[in-house]
C-alpha cells in the first residue's frame, strides 16, 4: 500500500491515525521540496513512532516515480509530505500511478498553507484567483511568469495567494527577497504604495500577519528575520474584508 501523510504546518499537526499508520509501515520516507519542515519535527515523529524516516529526493518522486510506487506493491510505504499531501501535483501523480498498477493508497490529510493563510488574512476564499509562486532565482533560471498570474487576477478583481519557492534542500527564499522580486518585476501591477498581507510562521509559535504597503514591508523585513512565509495581494475588497484585514494593519512587520 502507498500511504501519503500530511504533516500540516508545524510540529504536532500530524493526526493520531497517521502516527499509528507510520508505526505499522514497512518503510517511511519524507520530502521537503514542496515546503520546508519545521526543525525537529522529523526527529519527533521518529521518536514517537520508533521508525527511521529517510529523506526522499525530488528525483525519486518525479523522475523515478514508477520505481517509487512499485515498492508499495508488496509492502506498506509511507511518504510524509508538508501541509496536505494532495495539494502538490506530484503527489496526485503518485496516486494515479498506484491506481494504474492496482496498488492501494491511503491518504491522511492535514492543515495546508492554502486554507490557513487565506483564513488568517480575513479575505473571502471564494474571491481568490490562481495561486502564484515567486521562484528562487539562479544564474540561468529567472522565470517571471508569476507576474502574469497576478496581473490576470487583478484584472478579474481576484485576490492572489503568493507562495515563496522552496529548494530541494528545504530552504525557501526570504520574505524580503520575495517582496523585492514582486516589486521589481510587477511594474504596472504593483508599486511601493501597494498594500499586501505578509504572513510568516503560519501555524507556529510566533505567527505574524501584517498588512502594509510594500515599502513598509521591505523596511520592516530588513530588521526582522522570519521563518517560512507567504503573502497575499488583495484586489477589490468588500466592506467586511476591509474591516477584517484592517485588524492586521497595526501588526509588527
Amino acid at each position: 500500500m502507498l500511504i501519503l501523510i500530511g504533516l500540516g504546518l508545524g510540529k504536532g499537526d500530524i493526526s493520531a491515525k497517521a502516527l499509528e499508520s507510520i508505526k505499522k509501515a514497512d518503510s517511511v520516507f519524507y520530502e521537503e521540496y514542496t515546503a520546508s519542515i519545521e526543525e525537529g519535527y522529523i526527529e519527533w515523529i521518529s521518536k514517537t513512532t520508533g521508525k527511521e524516516l529517510k529523506k526522499i529526493p525530488r528525483t525519486s518522486m518525479e523522475d523515478n516515480l514508477k520505481e517509487t510506487v512499485i515498492k508499495a506493491k508488496d509492502s506498506d510505504i509511507a511518504i510524509l509530505v508538508p501541509g496536505d499531501p494532495l495539494i502538490a501535483t506530484t503527489h496526485h501523480i503518485l496516486v494515479e500511478e498506484a491506481a494504474s498498477k492496482n496498488i492501494k493508497t491511503q491518504i491522511f490529510h492535514a492543515p495546508s498553507i492554502f486554507t490557513a493563510a487565506i483564513g488568517e488574512s480575513g479575505l473571502d476564499i471564494y474571491k481568490f484567483g490562481p495561486t502564484a509562486t515567486i521562484p528562487k532565482f539562479s544564474k540561468n533560471y529567472k522565470p517571471v511568469s508569476f507576474i502574469n498570474t497576478i496581473r490576470k487576477n487583478l484584472s478579474n478583481g481576484q485576490h492572489t495567494l503568493i507562495l515563496f519557492d522552496v529548494t530541494e534542500e528545504g530552504t525557501s527564499i526570504s520574505a524580503e527577497t520575495a517582496v523585492s522580486t514582486l516589486l521589481e518585476h510587477g511594474k504596472g501591477a504593483v508599486g511601493p504604495e501597494t498594500k499586501i498581507i505578509l504572513i510568516s510562521d503560519i501555524g507556529k509559535e510566533g505567527q505574524n500577519v501584517s498588512y502594509a504597503e510594500i515599502s513598509g514591508i521591505l523596511t520592516g523585513q530588513k530588521s526582522r528575520k522570519t521563518g517560512s512565509a507567504c503573502m497575499i495581494l488583495p484586489a477589490g475588497m468588500s466592506f467586511a474584508e476591509e474591516h477584517a484585514v484592517s485588524m492586521h494593519a497595526n501588526s509588527s512587520i
